[in-house]
């Protein structure tokens, strides 16, 4: 009770705090000046920003440079409303003037938003120490899953199962929305047999792994129907949710249930989602690793922010959550078609805590393909759409004036497709039909509209250029914006129309292709450029307007730069792995078939094969010469992991010899897996790639040295050059190469495998005895020298023979 009292007042003193320094600046910004004076003052605003640049950690200084950005962004839309609209135009001009105010106002409204939530970003310590067992609290895992792969989904549950914790207090439950009673006798045969045949494959592999399996009757309310049935047989006092393809670290729940011990108001706490592939734009553009994932923005300045306000978002995965507090709810949301953040909004609602925990202890897949993206994004959009719409956070009761404030934010953050579309078509009713829709001279927009995006741009690049680099954030909107806008719009028109379709994470390209769904995408460019040559016509046809067609055109210009770098987004690139790897370095053993044994060190490993360095010199001095000619592709071997941590489940892992190469020092040895494997291997394995989320949150810091403002300028112009003209050739390519079918349509070439797929066939690769339903499995019980080579001996070692 104290701790919500201190909250409390923190938060009112904050506020008064804000709105008086809100009021200030409003006032300041309403006060009329000319336009010297104007000039002055932004010179002034960008002289105090690259001052406090260097201290802009300190609370102080990021609540002064939010200031001087609300200070300069109100001085211009004080100035855009009393003088710049065309009141004496045509009609046309006036509702094309209109239009873009609106746009302009809501870009405005999200900005001051922000700024609010990422005021005072939250950092939460660690949780507190239990000392007893019996104190902790009983945990019910669910890994819903609708058409995931067997192989995918045994990762996820394998490396649940080996989450540190009392085992007599975890369950692992998989959900299977795929093999549900309903499509096991559907009509269609075809189906009805696909169905039987999955459930039955993934009880028998439930039943291997040690893991409850749960169906229902009838799919009926999505994945929020799904999970809600499950807990109806389940008595757990935490619930975690994981999707299919996020593999927890060992750590996960060390890191997160002892928070709802020291609050027992506290119904949800969120992790991130680390993401070990590149999502389609990332890939297909070539952006530098240095760059931040497009996530990173959310996961590392934006929920902290929210979290601060007490209104940490449900993301639908990597998080735990209170079963009473569930229970009071009715179960997860389903309403929309997002149902993390509906459910999320509920029992904010209803008075219950929640807390963001800045550490990745997931990794997951995004999706490979630029159209499961747009699939994927537009769920979001819709879905956040129907919250606002259905359970408006803006008159929910029992949500603070805080969680309103957060909660608008992140949905009027989904208004952008129609935001930015206006943003890119409006240049183009004045160089298309002459529209007035600014009235402003050189001067004056001089002053006004680049101090505005100045100082903007500075601000912004100042607090987040950590978490996104400059622009970065136009090149996933306007790729995202043509697709988006319909969805938007749809919703809106219809607001329960929207349904919920699981996002493809089973895709991998082997060759490059045009996405199937690019055309929005390159009308929109095609549009862009036949504004840059109305523009030329325009101001060569009229002398007398070429102040308004530089500026305008000048406007024209920036946008198809940036929607053309866009379109290479729907020029997708071929993976250059099938199956994402993780750089490690552990200790292992390697066993050949002659029965011999090197010792070896771990360089990467993926859920397809792994990468060793056998040592030529030191003890086993002549080993690795002697393997170079005894190594041969197709070789059947066995690795052996030699991790450190206590109880690590150290099995032999069977495989082939796929590559042999020789450096100065050592032999690195390619390796794929064996199909067949013993159940013992696929823990070994899952503990090698996901047991430690230091590696996850190291890749995650990795990102965090971002460039300047010009520099980050000058990279994304390189990459427009470099991009443009790649992604024109290749779409005209594609449109004068005939198609197999020859109906013309894009086709991306798909091939149906996950990239966590364990081996190369499409089989269980368990072989040990089945148990019953339920029954948890302890990895650290299984026999450490089980499968080795024949004749192999953990006592007889190829560097002595």
């Amino acid at each position: 009770m104290l701790k919500d009292t201190t909250r409390s007042v923190e938060h009112a003193l904050w506020g008064v705090v804000g709105i008086t320094i809100l009021a200030a600046v409003v006032f300041l910004a309403s006060v009329p000046l000319s336009t010297p004076a104007q000039a002055v003052v932004a010179i002034c605003a960008v002289l105090v920003v690259a001052l406090l640049k260097p201290a802009a950690n300190l609370p102080v200084v990021r609540f002064i440079l939010l200031s001087v950005a609300g200070f300069i962004v109100l001085r211009y839309l004080f100035w855009r409303i009393s003088y710049t609209l065309p009141f004496d135009a045509d009609i046309p001009s006036q509702i094309a003037a209109f239009v873009l105010l609106v746009a302009e106002m809501q870009a405005i409204c999200v900005f001051f938003l922000s700024a609010f939530v990422t005021a005072q970003p939250a950092d939460r310590p660690l949780p507190p120490v239990i000392d007893y067992a019996e104190e902790l609290p009983t945990v019910d895992v669910l890994v819903p899953s609708y058409n995931e792969p067997a192989d995918m989904l045994s990762v996820t549950l394998a490396a649940a199962s080996m989450m540190r914790y009392p085992r007599d207090r975890l369950k692992i439950i998989l959900c299977d929305d795929g093999g549900t009673d309903q499509r096991c006798n559907h009509a269609d045969p075809d189906l009805a047999a696909a169905s039987r045949r999955r459930r039955a494959e993934l009880q028998d592999m439930c039943r291997e792994l040690g893991v409850i399996y749960a169906t229902r009757e009838r799919n009926v309310g999505a994945k929020a129907g799904n999970m809600s049935s499950a807990l109806e047989n389940l008595d757990g006092e935490l619930v975690v949710v994981f999707d299919a393809d996020h593999v927890p670290t060992q750590d996960f729940l060390e890191r997160t249930v002892g928070h709802f011990i020291a609050d027992p108001k506290l119904f949800l706490v969120q992790t991130p989602h680390f993401f070990i592939n590149k999502d389609p734009i990332e890939r297909n553009l070539g952006l530098s690793d240095r760059c931040p994932p497009e996530n990173e923005m959310f996961y590392g300045i934006i929920q902290p922010g929210i979290d601060n306000w007490g209104s940490t978002l449900f993301c639908g995965s990597a998080a735990i959550l209170r079963r009473q507090a569930l229970d009071e709810a009715g179960g997860f949301a389903g309403e929309s078609i997002t149902e993390d953040a509906e459910t999320a909004l509920d029992i904010h609602a209803r008075g219950w805590h929640s807390m963001y925990v800045n550490h990745a202890v997931i990794a997951g897949l995004q999706p490979e393909t630029f159209s499961s993206f747009i699939g994927q994004r537009s769920r979001w959009a819709s879905g956040m759409m129907q919250i606002f719409l259905l359970k408006n956070p803006i008159f929910k009761r029992g949500l603070t004036i805080y969680q309103r404030l957060c909660y608008l934010n992140m949905i009027g953050f989904w208004l952008f497709p129609l935001v930015r579309m206006v943003f890119l078509c409006a240049p183009l009713a004045y160089l298309f039909f002459g529209l007035e829709i600014f009235s402003a001279n050189v001067e004056q927009f001089s002053v006004y509209v680049l101090s505005y995006l100045v100082v903007s741009l500075m601000v912004q690049n100042t607090l987040f250029r950590r978490y996104r680099w400059p622009l970065i954030s136009e090149l996933y909107e306007t790729a995202q914006t043509p697709y988006l806008a319909r969805s938007v719009l749809s919703t809106f028109w219809r607001p329960r129309s929207p349904s919920f379709n699981v996002t493809a994470k089973d895709e991998t390209l082997d060759k490059e292709s045009i996405s199937p769904i690019a055309r929005p995408l390159i009308l929109l460019f095609l549009l862009m450029t036949a504004g840059i040559v109305a523009g030329a016509v325009r101001y060569a046809l009229f002398p007398g307007d070429r102040d308004a067609v530089t500026i305008v055109a000048s406007w024209a210009v920036f946008n198809f730069i940036v929607v053309g770098t866009a379109l290479g987004a729907v020029c997708e690139k071929p993976q250059r792995r099938a199956r994402p790897r993780v750089s490690v370095r552990e200790a292992a053993t390697l066993f050949t078939d002659d029965g011999l044994e090197y010792a070896a060190t771990l360089l990467d490993v993926s859920m397809g094969g792994t990468r060793i360095e056998v040592p030529l010199g030191g003890p086993t001095k002549g080993a690795g010469s002697a393997l170079l000619t005894a190594l041969r592709p197709g070789q059947k071997v066995t690795v052996r992991p030699l991790l450190k941590d206590e109880g690590a489940p150290n099995a032999p892992i069977l495989c082939h010899v796929a590559s042999v190469t020789r450096s100065p020092h050592a032999l690195i040895v390619g390796l794929s897996y064996a199909a067949t494997q013993a159940r013992s291997a696929r823990f070994s394995v899952a503990s090698i790639m996901f047991r430690d989320s230091l590696l996850w949150q190291a890749k995650r810091l990795q990102t965090r040295d971002g460039p300047g403002l010009l520099m980050g300028i000058l990279y994304y112009l390189w990459l427009a050059i470099r991009t443009i003209p790649a992604s024109v050739i290749s779409i005209v390519r594609d449109i004068l190469t005939p198609k197999p079918d020859n109906t013309g349509e894009i086709r991306a070439v798909i091939e149906q495998a996950h990239p966590f797929r364990f081996g190369v066939e499409l089989q269980p690769s368990f072989a040990d005895s089945p148990r019953p339903v339920g029954t948890m499995i302890n990895p650290h019980d299984l026999p450490p020298e089980a499968d080795l080579p024949h004749g192999a001996s953990p006592t007889k070692s190829g560097a002595t023979q």
